[in-house]
């Protein structure tokens, strides 16, 4: 205001100089005409008093307008504004706050614009966690092998975390107080995998007792564990979460050390969580399937037991051929999934002739035709007993082709050479050695060497030649499987 009144005086005085010097001129008549004269002094007053009312609004008109550039701008959202115009103390005032609000305008539209980056950042981030989750919840689903749902649980979490180790342990089926390593990535397996965690002791035993996560970003300085005596094996940054499925802990995963070398944040917590929401469930699933299939196992195992122990001539008869049969596909390194086929399809391979005739099994005769037509619909029927039972599909298969021979004159289907399943082809020939070096009504046994030189006599006939090459070796490597047989022979 001290500006503006400044200009108005000085303003005034020279307007009263000017009409001041007017009328001297018109008093003096300093040769002018009167006419001229006076409309000289009334042109000059008009004049006098444009030049002032132009020099006092301009210290208005010019910082207003550009005030109003300014909103106009800020309007278009462009909140780079700054006015830098010299005007009256109250229009300074004015453009002070302008400036100001301006600049709080600025700056709270960076920080909305951060916002928003990081608000789009982290819907992004949770969706594809969302995504992961989804992704590991549908594989884990997709089967009931515990084994396979394991590997599965492993290699996602390991993926979406980016972690060197995953350890998953399981409570002790028999124990019950007790965890055991069921898998691990990042760690040698046959390390840890007989070592146990009781409840409320160490990492993992801790989670449990209290069914609660835990985050370490370093355990080399976390006081709870530095004296811990088990799972020593985890360093630096762990994340352990209990596996809960119906209230009840059956494990605990444990995500060890980023590949980056970053410590666990909130945020991995918070996802290894969901992930073991949705792994717990499949576990579970898992471990009442693996434990009903024990059950259809036991019984069916019951039943091919009691059709052993019906004949004293064929008693532990299907735990021989398991014996033999299994040696010779780990002799052949087969992988452990098929070697536990082998296995079940050894145990139930003569579970067909529970529908025998006592008197057909017990003959000491030679048989009619009728009769061994009926024998030989054993393999066909021990299929069908368990072809309804889902996981047992592959074990029912080797049941059924399991008298087949290699030059294709077996049964049913006359199948021959690698058109009869590996698995077939080994329990052809271990359920023949058993027939072979044991007591029948019909035949004494024959001893070790006399059983030898008839699987080498039929190989590339009966027996598959390779099927019997590993046999032969078995037999060599593994002498307390036959000591009994190289007792008779002895004899």
């Amino acid at each position: 205001m001290a500006k503006f009144r400044t200009r108005l005086l000085l303003s005034i005085l020279i307007l009263t100089v000017f009409i001041n010097l007017s009328y001297l001129i018109f008093l003096f008549r300093l040769a002018a005409p009167p006419l001229l004269s006076g409309l000289s002094i009334t042109a000059l007053a008009i004049v006098g008093v444009i030049l002032i009312s132009f020099f006092l609004s301009r210290g208005v008109t010019r910082p207003v307008s550009a005030l109003i550039k300014a909103i106009q701008a800020i309007s278009r959202r462009d909140f780079n504004q700054h006015v830098k115009v010299r005007a009256y103390s109250e229009i300074n005032q004015l453009i002070y706050n302008f400036n100001h609000m301006a600049g709080q305008l600025k700056a709270f539209n960076q920080e909305v614009k951060k916002r928003n980056h990081d608000l789009e950042r982290i819907a992004r981030d949770r969706t594809n966690e969302l995504g992961y989750i989804y992704k590991i919840g549908r594989e884990v689903s997709s089967t009931l092998e515990l084994s396979e749902v394991l590997d599965t649980i492993i290699k996602s979490t390991s993926e979406v975390l980016n972690l060197k180790t995953c350890v998953i342990v399981l409570v002790d089926e028999l124990a019950g107080d007790s965890l055991k390593v069921a898998r691990a990535q990042g760690i040698n397996l046959k390390r840890i995998e007989k070592q146990t965690v009781e409840k409320g002791h160490g990492i993992s035993g801790r989670a449990w007792a209290n069914k609660e996560a835990l985050l370490v970003r370093d355990l080399g300085q976390d006081e709870r564990f530095l004296n811990r005596r088990k799972e020593r094996y985890y360093t630096g940054s762990l994340i352990s979460v209990p596996l809960e499925a119906k209230g009840k802990i059956i494990g605990v995963i444990n995500a060890n050390n980023k590949l980056n070398g970053k410590a666990f944040g909130e945020g991995d917590l918070l996802l290894l969580k969901e992930i073991a929401t949705e792994s717990a469930i499949a576990i579970e699933n898992a471990l009442l399937y693996k434990s009903l299939k024990q059950v259809y196992l036991h019984t069916i195992g019951a039943l091919a037991s009691a059709l052993d122990a019906k004949d004293h001539y064929t008693r532990s008869h299907s735990e021989n051929v398991t014996n033999y049969a299994v040696a010779i596909a780990e002799e052949a390194k087969l992988p452990s999934a098929q070697i536990e086929i082998i296995r079940q399809a050894c145990r139930l391979h003569d579970l067909g002739k529970i529908g025998i005739h006592d008197y057909i099994l017990s003959k000491s005769g030679k048989l009619t035709p009728e009769e061994w037509k009926e024998v030989k619909m054993h393999s066909l029927r021990g299929a069908q007993i368990l072809q309804p039972i889902g996981f047992l599909k592959e074990v029912a298969e080797l049941i059924r082709q399991h008298h087949e021979r290699f030059d294709g004159k077996g049964y049913p289907y006359n199948l021959r050479g690698r058109d009869i399943q590996l698995g077939a082809r080994i329990m052809t020939v271990a359920d023949a050695f058993d027939a072979m070096t044991s007591e029948r009504p019909y035949r004494k046994a024959l001893t070790l060497s006399q059983a030898i030189a008839e699987l080498k006599n039929f190989s590339g006939t009966q027996f598959d030649p390779d099927v019997i090459k590993i046999f032969l070796q078995v037999l060599e490597t593994r002498r307390a499987l036959f000591k009994d047989l190289r007792r008779t022979k002895k004899n």
